[in-house]
């Protein structure tokens, strides 16, 4: 997700693992930093929100760090002699946790934030296939998007429980605000129209087409500004001038005030595998912050947008975007419906464990059963306390 989980403490991969805690489950995450400065340590522990987390570092010689990485994951397994194992973040870990799962003998769950398909890893020899494996071994998957659901059932025909559970937001960072103060605290300007965005500004997320449109927009408003916040690629530099405000990566805290202080935000995406099949979190966080938006007319954000056609734009076309932003500008729009809070996502994930559980254990006891039957008889397991590793 560009950040750092231990650290950073941001978004799926730490909410969901918290909120099993708080429901009285005991969690274990292991984690691979992949990115990692020289002087950390190659192993840490801590313990916070009531989550044990586990971070290793990848250092230079990374085939011997994923060999160490493994074994290590099987000595905490037989440590901690989960109930369950849940595989997330990519390929590989799917791949790790379903091998897991088969030595521990527990069910196994699988987190899909993303088409992992487009992810580079999934393109080494074997991933692609681990993968397909891991899933098809898994009594429970969720997934990001009901696009990528759709997906997982038709091409990988996966024998357990497949849900949707989109991304969310922390309504503490995440809601209305003043627009004044907001610009006031993160010095842009007061007066003045601001559109932007914040999250990866690379090329494979088509932010080269929202640079095109400030272009021909500064052109016809004197009064315009482009907002950024991110990570960049060395290759693809943001455009020049004093129209241009880059915050840098922005804290977590100041992304919502960012929000607040725009006039419209611009989610920017490509149709490609990973466009077609992901949630675009930030939707769900302009929304929250009453922030009206456009959205590339990719994957998910064409249903949830029906209705708000002015809203889409061709993500290949920047004239698209320009006469998107336009129109908010002048009649702004703002889908009406509830954002789910990560809180809301850590139960409906905790629910999806026990469901998993329940279904598990009637296919060690036959081979005949009928899961619209087990996914109803299990609501006590809920309240049950399980140990989770992720």
């Amino acid at each position: 997700m560009g950040k750092d989980l231990v650290k950073d403490r941001f978004g799926r991969f730490y909410e969901i693992p918290r909120y099993l805690a708080l429901s009285g489950n005991q969690v274990r995450v292991v984690c691979l930093k992949y990115r990692s400065t020289r002087d950390e340590n190659h192993v840490a522990k801590q313990n916070f929100d009531g989550v044990e987390w586990h971070s290793f570092r990848v250092g230079w010689n990374w085939p011997a760090v994923l060999a160490y990485y493994h074994r290590r994951l099987k000595e905490i397994a037989d440590d901690f002699a989960p109930d369950v194992v849940v595989g997330a973040s990519d390929a590989m870990h799917v791949i790790m946790a379903a091998s897991l799962a088969a030595r521990a003998r527990v069910p196994l769950a699988i987190d899909l934030y993303d088409n992992f398909e487009s992810y580079w890893a999934t393109q080494l020899p074997g991933v692609a296939k681990g993968l397909k494996h891991g899933i098809n071994q898994a009594a429970a998957v969720s997934a990001v998007s009901d696009d990528l659901a759709a997906k997982i059932r038709r091409e990988y025909g996966a024998p357990g429980i497949v849900r949707t559970i989109t991304n969310a937001v922390c309504p503490e960072i995440f809601h209305p605000a003043d627009k004044a103060s907001a610009r006031r605290r993160l010095g842009l300007p007061e007066s003045g129209v601001l559109i932007g965005t914040a999250g990866a500004l690379i090329e494979e997320r088509g932010i080269k087409t929202l640079y095109r449109a400030f272009e021909i927009l500064s052109a016809k408003k004197s009064n315009l500004y482009l907002v950024l916040a991110g990570p960049v690629k060395r290759r693809l530099r943001i455009p020049q001038g004093d129209r241009v405000r880059y915050m840098g990566e922005l804290p977590h805290v100041d992304v919502g005030p960012l929000f607040g202080a725009l006039d419209v935000g611009v989610i920017c995406n490509r149709q490609d595998e990973f466009g077609s099949y992901c949630f675009p979190q930030k939707f769900y966080e302009m929304l929250a912050c009453r922030l009206p938006a456009v959205a590339a007319n990719v994957g998910v954000m064409a249903k949830l947008l029906v209705g708000f056609d002015d809203c889409l734009y061709n993500p290949a076309e920047p004239e698209s975007l320009t006469t998107a932003i336009e129109r908010q500008l002048i009649k702004p729009h703002l889908a009406n419906f509830a954002v789910p809070t990560w809180q809301d996502q850590g139960l409906e994930f905790h629910q999806l464990l026990a469901e998993a559980l329940g279904l598990s254990r009637l296919t060690r006891a036959s081979d005949s059963f009928d899961p619209h039957r087990v996914a109803c008889s299990e609501p006590s397991e809920a309240h049950q306390t399980r140990k989770v590793e992720c």
